[in-house]
């Protein structure tokens, strides 16, 4: 599986680095030129249509590279199980996590649209949308620790002579953006995410002080 061949590269990795840490003191300017060089800031300055375009082609053919299975279901009977070797933040193979519950506000009624990402019929990615009079909330965007960008599950694209990558959180948003009605809203707290929201297409709520908060109309 490549998911384990991906795990395996980070443990061996691990194992090779050293365990000593040094602490060293970093001048704030290069603390601020290393935050400007975050996916978030450095898209925020060339964005556009093209931009935005050119993001939805990558995803496009990151999935059909990668052979990922996408689907989006609204029924509690389609919800899977967590696979136990999975790594997610929110959801467990054991206990009640955010996935799991989702069954029981579906049968309370709830209006809740799930995406779902496998590879090799493994579940690596989710997202969880709730929908209430025509508008929508992306609530939980979750990827596998071993699934992410950084662990090489992902696909370059250039962009105004710059480097950016798509993984599994842009084909989970996309595949909500299918199914959630408009306007959607999001709470985005982490620049990474906030990295893949706007890169879809997403802006900033101006009806809120909070630069987390971004919608798409």
């Amino acid at each position: 599986m490549k998911r384990d061949i991906r795990k395996q590269k980070i443990f061996e990795k691990s194992e090779g680095s050293s365990s000593k840490i040094v602490f060293s003191k970093k001048p704030i300017r290069d603390a601020f030129k290393e935050e400007q060089q975050t996916s978030e800031s450095r898209f925020d300055n060339i964005v556009s249509p093209q931009a935005i375009q050119s993001i939805f082609r990558a995803t496009q053919k990151f999935q059909s590279r990668e052979k990922l299975q996408v689907n989006v279901i609204k029924r509690s009977t389609e919800i899977p199980k967590i696979p136990h070797d999975s790594n997610f933040k929110y959801s467990h193979p054991y206990g009640n996590g955010s996935l799991q519950k989702c069954s029981m506000r579906m049968e309370k009624g709830e209006n809740i649209i799930i995406a779902l990402v496998k590879e090799e019929n493994f579940l690596i990615g989710y997202g969880i949308a709730s929908s209430e009079n025509g508008k929508c909330k992306i609530e939980i965007i979750d990827v596998d620790y071993y699934s992410r960008r950084e662990t090489g599950l992902s696909y370059k694209v250039k962009i105004s002579g710059q480097s950016f990558q798509v993984g599994i959180g842009h084909i989970v948003v996309i595949a909500l953006l299918q199914k959630c009605p408009r306007p959607i809203r999001v709470d985005a707290t982490h620049d990474s995410s906030r990295y893949i929201f706007k890169s879809i297409g997403f802006v900033h709520d101006d009806r809120s002080i909070n630069p987390c908060i971004l919608m798409m109309v």
